[in-house]
């Protein structure tokens, strides 16, 4: 499967592109029949209901995507409180790797269950499996204890809940499609920037197993209401099945070696900033919840305006840009520094450029091969983060046990800034073999 011509498939708007990776969903044909509203009935096809949807979408990726970005705070606490005994930071950091690989491991099975069962019904089972997650989690006395609930409950919940979410706002939108996915994914940068901060809170407050008992009925009210009003606007067709001379294509294996390399690299700020302000600055463990909430607010920022610039400047430039920064924040500015402001500002940096990196992956895949297709396209890109995902957390937890003082329990950060860093270079760098290859062929410029 070759990249499209011009001629062939050219995204019409900015909306269009920008709203991609809410394509990569099947929509159910049969089981949310009763559900779907008649896209000959409704007369406002770019509003209405639709932004009920959005905001539904929204509080999804507040709490599914919120919690695990805080999870750097939960992880913070383990390792100093011992409340579950002296644990590594490569042990803790399985968790948090578990976790997040949760959600593109069980994407495309969840694709599948929401196109039989209904988007509304598979989302609630998310939920509800999140919600056990973060409940058993909270009577855990060993790490493993951990993996299995905070890590891999939470993480597949996580997947089936986020499905419905990505696919829904877009069925309501055409001109303002981009605006509308924009909104609601820009959740997850809210729940990181207020959920780290609040965990960190009840934490203190009331331990951390009440707080997970907190997060887990929060997650279930207030997801359960959000599952009820997402509503599937109109059926759509079925997705097809991926071209196999597409894996051949050099240029796709370029596009999905961009997420391979970008994996062992993108959590390490994400999980670690909360240990670097508490152990290296010798600050306050609420201070280093909101350095880390800050990468997430900054994110939501980088989601919109990097999207708005890739728009103007071409998607796959700016995204090698925003990879390249990244990692250049990784390696140059976090080593140095040296106070809390500091710190925040590097969180600033790193969350905007990272936002609007996963912003553009999936738009780059639009411009190169058009939309027919595109989930199955985008199921493979992003299933490619799964072994970054899944081993670059502990790595760097085993780089930093080693670089770990025993009598002072002092930690050198430089090592594991260097390596996160030096991934994401890695990354950028795919990005430009993309456009070499993608020019080769004659095909066109990526805007």
């Amino acid at each position: 499967m070759e990249p499209v011509d011009a001629a062939e498939d050219r995204s019409p708007s900015a909306d269009s592109r920008t709203s991609s990776s809410s394509d990569t969903c099947v929509v159910s044909e049969v089981s949310d029949q009763d559900d779907l509203i008649d896209a000959h009935k409704d007369s406002s096809p770019d509003g209405g209901y639709g932004w009920v949807c959005v905001f539904c979408s929204f509080v999804v990726h507040f709490f599914a995507l919120g919690i695990e970005s805080s999870w750097g705070v939960y992880q913070s606490h383990y390792f100093t409180s011992h409340d579950l005994g002296p644990i590594s930071s490569s042990d803790l950091a399985w968790v948090g790797s578990i976790q997040a690989t949760g959600q593109p491991l069980v994407g495309i099975l969840a694709g599948i269950l929401a196109q039989r069962i209904g988007y509304r019904l598979t989302g609630f089972i998310g939920t509800c499996i999140m919600c056990i997650g973060l409940i058993s989690a909270s009577f855990s006395t060993h790490v493993w204890h951990l993996y299995l609930t905070q890590g891999v409950l939470f993480g597949v919940g996580s997947g089936f809940a986020f499905i419905p979410a990505v696919c829904i706002p877009s069925q309501w939108f055409t001109k303002h499609r981009g605006l509308a996915t924009g909104i609601a994914a820009s959740g997850y940068g809210v729940g990181g920037l207020l959920l780290s901060p609040l965990t960190q809170r009840l934490i203190d407050l009331m331990g951390f197993r009440w707080a997970l008992r907190i997060t887990g009925l929060m997650t279930l009210v207030a997801l359960g209401v959000a599952d009820i009003f997402l509503r599937p606007r109109a059926s759509a067709k079925p997705a097809t099945k991926v071209d196999k001379t597409l894996m051949m294509d050099k240029v796709f294996l370029f596009l999905c070696s961009i997420g391979l390399l970008s994996g062992p690299g993108f959590y390490v700020p994400i999980f670690y900033v909360p240990d670097y302000a508490i152990n290296k600055l010798e600050r306050s463990a609420q201070d280093g919840a909101n350095a880390a909430a800050l990468i997430s607010a900054f994110s939501a920022a980088g989601r919109v305006l990097v999207g708005i610039v890739g728009d103007r400047l071409g998607h796959l430039p700016v995204l090698s840009l925003c990879q390249c920064m990244g990692g250049i924040a990784q390696m140059a500015i976090w080593p140095f520094a040296g106070s809390l402001p500091s710190l925040m500002a590097f969180s600033s940096i790193y969350g905007f450029f990272t936002g609007g990196y996963v912003s553009l992956y999936p738009v780059v895949a639009a411009d190169l091969y058009g939309v027919e297709g595109l989930a199955s396209i985008t199921g493979i890109m992003f299933s490619s983060f799964v072994p970054g995902t899944l081993l670059g957390p502990p790595i760097s937890g085993a780089i930093l046990d080693s670089h770990t003082n025993p009598l002072t329990g002092k930690i050198d950060f430089l090592p594991v800034q260097l390596f996160g860093g030096s991934w994401l270079l890695g990354s950028a760098s795919m990005a430009v073999m993309v456009q070499i290859f993608h020019a080769k062929e004659g095909s066109i410029a990526l805007v």
